[in-house]
This record gives C-alpha cells, structure tokens and sequence, in this order.
C-alpha cells in the first residue's frame, strides 16, 4: 500500500485529490495538510511514502516545505501546480530541491479538470513510491554574468552549406532530469563547441520558465527551440514540451505536434534518430535520470552511426 499525504491550502481541492487518489486500491491517503508547515509537521508525525504538494499556499509555500522536508526527512513529493508563469518558475524550483515531478492544475474547471488528469496523478504518485529519496536541498548559486538567452533565428555568419560539421550534443531526460540538467549544462564553457538539444519530458508552459531557469545560469546561450531555428554551436535548444523535435537537412528544427496525446512528448527517440540522420559520427547522446523506455532507440541510432552515448548511472539518478 502506498500512504499518501496531500498538501493543499483549498479544502475543495484537498477532496478532489483525496477521491482521486483514494479510488485506487493501492493508494491510501493518510492525511493531509492546509499549508507547508503543517506539510512539514505532517511528514514527521505520519511518514508518509509520497507527498503530493501545492505551490501557492499561505504560511509557507510549496517551496518552502519541498526545502525542508528534503533537508529534514526526505520523501518523495509530487507538486501539483498551475499554468502560471509563477508558478512553473516555482515547480521548476521544486524540482531542483528534491521534488520528484508535477502534475500541471488544468486551467479549466478545476474538479473536471483533475478528473480528466487522475491516470497522470495516480501514475506519478505509483513511480514516486519507488524513488529512493535522497538529502539533497540546495539552492543554486548566482547566474553567471555572462548568462543571455537566445532570441535570433536567423541563420549565423558562417556558411550554412556547412553545417554538417557542427558537432551535436543531445540530453535526453524525464523523471528527476531538471535538477540533473541544471547542474550539468551551466558546467560547460561559453566556448563549448557544439550545439546542446535538451529533451525533457516536461508540459509546454513549463520547459518554457525551465529554459529561463537555464539560461539565469548557462555562459552559453539558452532558448526554447523554435520551429526553423538554425543550429549553432554555443547554444542550448531546449525542446518545447508540445511537440516533438526532429533537425531538417540544412541544420534547421522542425517541431511536430505529437499525434495522440499518449505519445511522450517530448521524444528523445525522435530527436536522437533525427540527429544520428544528420549529423552522423559528431553525434552525442546523453541519457540522463529517468523511467520507461523512450531514448534507447535513439541511442542505438546514435551508436550506429558511428556517435558517442553517456547515461547517467544509477547511483545518482533519481530513479533508474
């Protein structure tokens, strides 16, 4: 049985997501809390296998309470936010705490709506209930100067018949991925020399703020991909969570919608194949912390012709 503790400020809210989660019998909702201090209270007192957790709420918030049960008693917290900008910036925070994952509040009627989303909230409670929890709450330190994101689409300076020769570095990560990546990508140099396509299974608003997160803090130049953008080495595409990302001869992305809603979206298949296409043996594949199978295709792809593949081991994924 997996105990769950619900952290809502909305008492109507707070039912809703008890029905939903109570209505699966390997689910058992064990309490619940109005804000982050009573959160954090609640963990101590009820050691609950999962959290599911809030943003916005009175007292303390979200991120206050992610902070200090990671630091406290680790468990594994599911946010579950709305489509604001403030509140994917907050969510993409969480993460980076400690958080698990997040299931996006819809922005229509809202008990409807979570209706509509109860196999994605049951879903992400079960494989939270399997992630080892670990002590890690930091902030990130200060964005370096030299942080600026990337707006131009027009094509660079040096000759695009050659673009071939740009080497590609494609990151491919789902549960557990944004804290990996914001660890990592602000490690490599404002000189490094190939192009960096992040794939993150992650909804649309939010690789949005994710990219904004990124680029706060990355010498290189971050953006999210846009469709005909051209690929230049020393920036960071960070693919759109409401399609897919495919490179088009010439060096120029194409973005898919995805055919049905139970497609992962985005595909890091799709995106590493499309790479081994055309960019052959300058291709790198980095398979970072994450659940199911999507991305190992594409690192076949990438091995046969003739790139390179790193993953990311178990020991410092968040589940592997």
């Amino acid at each position: 049985m997996i105990r769950v503790l619900v952290v809502e400020d909305s008492r109507f809210m707070r039912g809703v997501i008890n029905t939903i989660l109570s209505r699966d019998p390997d689910i058992e909702v064990v309490g619940s809390a109005a804000d982050g201090l009573e959160a954090v209270d609640a963990v101590s007192a009820l050691r609950p296998d999962v959290v599911t957790m809030d943003v916005d709420m009175p007292r303390a918030d979200g991120l206050s309470a992610v902070e200090r049960i990671m630091s406290e008693r680790p468990t594994p917290i599911v946010m579950i936010s709305a489509y604001t900008r403030r509140d994917s910036s907050a969510a993409i925070r969480a993460l980076e705490l400690g958080a698990v994952d997040f299931v996006a509040k819809p922005s229509f009627t809202v008990d409807l709506g979570l209706e509509a989303l109860r196999d994605e909230i049951v879903s992400k409670v079960r494989m939270a209930s399997r992630v080892r929890p670990v002590r890690t709450a930091s902030r990130a330190t200060a964005a370096p100067p030299s942080a600026v994101v990337a707006t131009s689409s027009e094509p660079p300076n040096e000759d695009r018949r050659h673009w071939e020769a740009t080497p590609c570095v494609l990151m491919a990560a789902s549960t557990g991925g944004p804290a990996a990546l914001l660890s990592l990508v602000p490690r490599l140099g404002g000189d490094f020399p190939a192009a960096v396509l992040i794939v993150q299974h992650m909804p649309a608003p939010y690789t949005t703020a994710f990219a904004g997160e990124l680029a706060g803090r990355c010498a290189l130049r971050v953006k999210e991909a846009v469709h005909g953008d051209w690929i230049e080495r020393g920036v960071v595409y960070v693919c759109p969570g409401s399609h897919h990302l495919t490179l088009a001869p010439g060096g120029r992305v194409v973005l898919h919608a995805p055919p049905t809603r139970d497609s992962e979206c985005p595909s890091a298949d799709l995106a590493m194949m499309s790479m081994a296409r055309r960019v052959g043996a300058r291709s790198i594949g980095v398979i970072l912390t994450g659940m199911g199978r999507d991305g190992a295709a594409g690192a076949r792809a990438i091995r046969r012709a003739g790139g390179l593949i790193i993953a990311q081991d178990e020991a410092t994924s968040v589940v592997f």
